[in-house]
């Protein structure tokens, strides 16, 4: 419905003057803001901290720069291309070596209890004071900013009782003259629509299907509480578009009490780039939102998590994203590399962490086929990886830059280590403990080895020799094997080496073995020349005798 009654030149005078005054900003701002052609300059005022500058614009500009206390921010646009960039300003805590190291441990054990006191003993930032603005480049230069436009009503000359008596002398003259259908008693109603404003129409405007118009070069709402004591007075002011040359096109919340900006929204927008349902679900590009934030775009949809490295804390940037080749997490600070990926079609439970925190690979529990244990106090009856499969499970190593590779297989209960290179099982572990090795080379460097002592040879031998040796099976064996050896109860009785009585290490024997041999050959030397002594003997003897043979008559 078009709408053509504006309302008397008087009235408006007295809106302007009940709307149109605003409140000084920028008291409590970081840095005052110098615009030329090469880029932008922040003189601080009075931070007790370092700061932090980032600016971002087109073709997904971003760039970071660090200061130090009392040193002037400056943001260069050589080479930049042109479009609107916006920067933001945060007060940066500036630290000792010492100090960081011991926040970066907080933060590993989870202890936030340095933080809290570094903040009181203000060493660290709140992080609630930011400024932020925005500049231009065109044709490679920022577009300098001019004076305010024209029409902007900053009411710092003016205070409270002079602003109030202008109200009232407007009101008085709008209401002598005053006429048509208006109607004011106590409450103002206005039927049909309002326009407000320097360049309102005097007559003949159109509406369409506006209620309240603002039609100027500069458009601000200020809503001005003035409780007084216990009652909450904050200020906020709504703003449509900067008043600088150059400035950003951008409505606004304003908390003009504080002097922040909480809510900004550019010029050119997509539609629905922030959208609420009726159910309370938020839309980031989408009217349609279907869980409690529902984020839509044509190309990889992207939640950013950025640690700015103002609260004292190392800078660091996480992406989480998804598109059609996969879920994924990216670091996009060093080298945006993927080290967390998910491809679209996994299986429900591909990974499931357990309320033991033991991880599950392709099941929830004990139907798993891989289950990794990392808390070794759970009640879990096993420890470690656990690979389970109906059939032959692998597990398979190749090298790179290599045509070969190394298979682990479980066969029937069978462990199976084989290398591809010549198609020989290079060592096999049976269910009953049946170990098959091509060669098994045991370490004996006298480097890893102290607390040396003699061996009486003889006495291994003497003990070897009283040992049981007896011929047996593995109940364990379902083939009955027959084996000829000593228990490990006797080995341990007689000798007195390994780790109990229940296992012979291969060591062990190979040492008793070695220790008897050398007694052997010992003793086979001593017999060896007890008989030649003797041979020699008999030498004689039969000599002895031949020579009396000789003499007989």
């Amino acid at each position: 419905m078009c709408r053509s009654h504006p309302l008397p030149l008087a009235l408006l005078a007295v809106l302007l003057l009940a709307f149109g005054l605003t409140g000084v900003a920028g008291a409590d701002d970081l840095a005052g803001v110098e615009v030329d052609a090469g880029g932008l300059t922040l003189q601080p005022k009075g931070s007790d901290f370092g700061l932090l500058l980032t600016v971002s614009g087109p073709e997904d500009i971003l760039e970071r720069s660090h200061f130090r206390r009392g040193e002037a921010p400056r943001f260069d646009v050589q080479g930049l291309p042109d479009g609107l960039y916006t920067w933001e300003l945060r007060e940066e805590a500036q630290l000792e070596p010492a100090t960081r190291s011991a926040l970066a441990a907080a933060r590993e054990s989870g202890d936030t209890s340095l933080v809290r006191r570094l903040r009181a003993e203000g060493s660290l930032p709140t992080g609630d004071r930011i400024q932020s603005g925005s500049f231009t480049i065109l044709h490679g230069a920022v577009i300098e900013p001019g004076s305010a436009e024209a029409g902007d009503r900053d009411p710092v000359a003016a205070d409270d009782a002079a602003r109030t008596g202008a109200v009232e002398a407007a009101a008085e003259e709008a209401l002598s003259n005053l006429s048509g259908e208006q109607f004011i008693s106590g409450d103002l109603y206005v039927h049909n629509s309002a326009c407000i404003g320097f360049d309102c129409p005097t007559s003949g405007g159109t509406f369409g299907s506006d209620t309240i118009r603002l039609s100027e070069n500069n458009l601000r709402i200020h809503f001005e509480d003035t409780s007084v004591g216990s009652f909450p007075s904050t200020d906020w002011r709504l703003v449509a578009n900067d008043s600088a040359s150059g400035g950003a096109n951008r409505f606004s919340i304003e908390d003009s009490t504080a002097n922040r900006t909480p809510f900004t929204v550019e010029g050119s927008a997509p539609t629905n780039s922030l959208y609420v349902d009726a159910g309370g679900r938020v839309g980031l590009g989408t009217a349609n939102p279907v869980v409690e934030l529902h984020v839509v775009d044509g190309d990889s949809p992207t939640l950013r998590l950025d640690q700015d490295g103002s609260s004292g804390f190392q800078a660091q940037r996480w992406d989480i994203a998804g598109n059609e080749t996969s879920f994924f997490v990216r670091d996009a600070t060093n080298g945006s590399t993927l080290p967390f990926r998910i491809q679209p079609g996994a299986p429900s439970n591909g990974i499931f962490i357990l309320n033991d925190g033991d991880v599950v690979l392709g099941g929830t529990s004990a139907d798993a086929d891989v289950r990794l244990q990392v808390n070794a106090n759970t009640s879990s009856n096993f420890g470690g990886l656990r690979v389970k499969n109906t059939g032959t499970g692998n597990i398979q190593t190749q090298f790179a830059g290599n045509s070969w590779e190394w298979r682990q297989t479980f066969r029937s209960g069978d462990l199976i280590f084989d290398s591809q290179e010549d198609g020989a099982n290079e060592l096999t572990l049976t269910t009953g403990g049946v170990l098959t090795v091509t060669t098994l080379v045991e370490t004996s460097d006298r480097n890893l080895k102290e607390n040396f002592a003699p061996v009486t040879g003889s006495d291994v031998l003497d003990r070897l020799a009283a040992l049981p040796i007896q011929r047996w099976n593995f109940k364990e064996d379902t083939t009955d094997t027959t084996h000829i050896g000593p228990m490990a109860q006797d080995f341990y009785a007689a000798f007195g080496v390994g780790a109990d009585d229940r296992h012979i290490a291969a060591t062990d024997a190979h040492g008793v073995a070695l220790a008897a041999i050398q007694a052997l050959y010992q003793r086979l030397e001593e017999r060896e020349a007890l008989l030649e002594k003797v041979l020699e003997q008999n030498q004689a003897l039969a000599e002895r005798v031949s020579a009396l043979e000789a003499m007989e008559p």
